[in-house]
């Protein structure tokens, strides 16, 4: 099928083969993994990203979805496009549609939450490896045959966990996979730190000819690289990892344990290139997961009381020295992203989502945020705070 190009896609199966030690790649986040983060873990060592996870049925049926969930920009690249589905003619519909300005599209079955899995999304979809299979081959029969195509999995649980996940994993591979993602734990260990299983991935890893990220626990330049060694992987994937210290897979700060503050600075500087494109509610939010570790009880009440972008410009240069680097930014540059080329046929489940007030409000606080924010005010409960709020929740 003859689809328009953008920009020239990165062949992302080169990509992989290029790198003398590990792909660093930025995971989906859901309200986290957007244009302008992408473009700070890009400056700091950062070589795939991930667009947020969005839902297919939204993004075929509503021109607001579209406009609203994603945006990007031509220094957005290598990027690819990761969609909860529930069957392939949902997936490769949403392929169509963003094809022109990604490099590859990747489907959700990783999520382990239980509304995700009650749908039929993430997690859910590992009940279901006949179509997870006939997902990837519909891409490889619809789409360019360079357009990367790929899953993001989890171990499968029950018995035989391990065989039955390399079985899927060589279906995908055959399939015409470019890459695979795993994280190292089963849906219902979701998040446990001392669950991961690196023996698991490795053994995946052995088991297949075409590149395997990993990911799970990686929160500093050190896990990524041991994670690596470890496993064999071609790529390693970090989440929270990330959000705490945008410059984890920056080698210059190797020791770093937090967000260095020149990464801080890098930050407002792209926060006043993209004016208004960047909502104070995520400019603020990542804020709070990068520098929060480094203020006292009392700062961090003041600063999350704080309302506008400019009050957070004081604060940080008034407590920390922090504030943008003073050169007059030139505005950032975004793609005007049009779908005109591709008309999205009827679908059994069509629900013309434009008007649909359901849809969770980017205007509200997340579930890992909120979690986040009382164990920083608390000091509890964070060594297994729920991720699910990265992935989409049920909000």
């Amino acid at each position: 099928m003859l689809l328009p190009q953008q920009r020239p896609h990165h062949d992302i199966a080169a990509l992989f083969a290029a790198q003398p030690e590990f792909l660093r790649v930025s995971a989906p986040m859901v309200r986290y993994s957007k244009l302008e983060f992408r473009r700070l873990v890009r400056l700091n060592g950062v070589q795939l990203a991930f667009t947020p996870m969005m839902i297919s049925d939204s993004i075929n049926n509503s021109e607001k979805a579209r406009q609203n969930e994603f945006t990007t920009g031509p220094d957005d690249q290598p990027l690819v496009a990761q969609f909860a589905a529930k069957d392939a003619t949902e997936f490769v519909t949403s392929a169509q549609l963003i094809y022109p300005y990604v490099d590859g599209i990747d489907l959700n079955c990783g999520c382990p939450q239980s509304w995700a899995m009650a749908k039929g999304y993430g997690c859910g979809l590992l009940r279901q490896p006949e179509v997870v299979r006939e997902v990837v081959q519909q891409v490889r029969r619809t789409l360019p045959s360079d357009f990367s195509v790929s899953v993001k999995m989890r171990l499968l649980g029950g018995e035989s966990s391990l065989e039955r996940t390399i079985e899927l994993a060589r279906q995908l591979e055959q399939a015409g996979a470019t890459f695979l993602t795993l994280h190292g734990r089963t849906p219902a260990q979701k998040h446990s730190k001392d669950t991961l299983d690196i023996g698991a991935m490795s053994e995946v890893r052995q088991s297949l000819r075409i590149p395997l990220i990993v990911n799970g626990n990686v929160e500093s330049w050190a896990d990524a690289c041991e994670l690596s060694e470890k496993t064999g992987a071609a790529g390693v994937m970090a989440a929270r990892g990330l959000l705490a210290n945008p410059a984890l897979f920056n080698s210059a700060y190797p020791e770093a344990t937090t967000t260095p503050s020149a990464c801080v600075q890098q930050w407002l500087d792209i926060a006043e290139a993209a004016g208004e494109n960047l909502l104070f509610q995520c400019f603020h939010h990542h804020l709070t997961f990068m520098w929060s570790a480094d203020m006292k009880r009392s700062l961090r009440v003041q600063f999350n009381s704080l309302a506008t972008k400019s009050e957070v410009l004081d604060f940080l240069d008034d407590h920390y020295s922090i504030r943008p680097s003073g050169i007059s930014p030139t505005p950032a540059i975004y793609t005007p992203c049009s779908y005109t080329h591709f008309t999205p046929p009827k679908h059994a489940r069509h629900i013309a989502a434009e008007n649909d007030e359901q849809e969770w409000s980017s205007k509200s606080d997340g579930k890992f945020f909120t979690e986040f924010r009382k164990h920083q005010l608390t000091g509890t409960g964070g060594e297994d705070l729920e991720l699910g709020g990265l992935f989409g929740e049920d909000e």
